[in-house]
């Protein structure tokens, strides 16, 4: 498996749309992406700008393909005025900690 973990701090005038933006994209992801197995949204508590996404996609491939596909493609072209910080990165996860 291989998994996203993005970070975004979202401009104060724009948290109310990308928090439903984001919640469009993870649920398009999971009903959309038979390889996307997991796609949770947070935010902090104590500061409602901050976002966390934690993806799990079958394999690296399948996440590569998930950058292409249209609705992907839509949010990532809609989402960039409203961002302040942000940074992704990407793991392979551990099946042998799961059992």
């Amino acid at each position: 498996m291989y998994v996203i973990v993005a970070e975004f701090k979202i401009k104060p005038d724009q948290v109310e749309a990308f928090g439903r933006l984001v919640v469009k994209q993870a649920n398009d992801s999971i009903e959309r992406e038979e390889a996307c197995h997991q796609f949770d949204v947070c935010q902090t508590e104590d500061d409602a700008s901050k976002f966390l996404l934690y993806e799990v996609y079958s394999d690296k491939a399948a996440f590569e393909r998930h950058r292409s596909l249209s609705h992907t493609a839509t949010f990532l072209a809609t989402v960039p005025p409203m961002i302040a910080e942000r940074s992704v990165r990407g793991f392979n996860r551990r099946e042998e900690a799961r059992r």
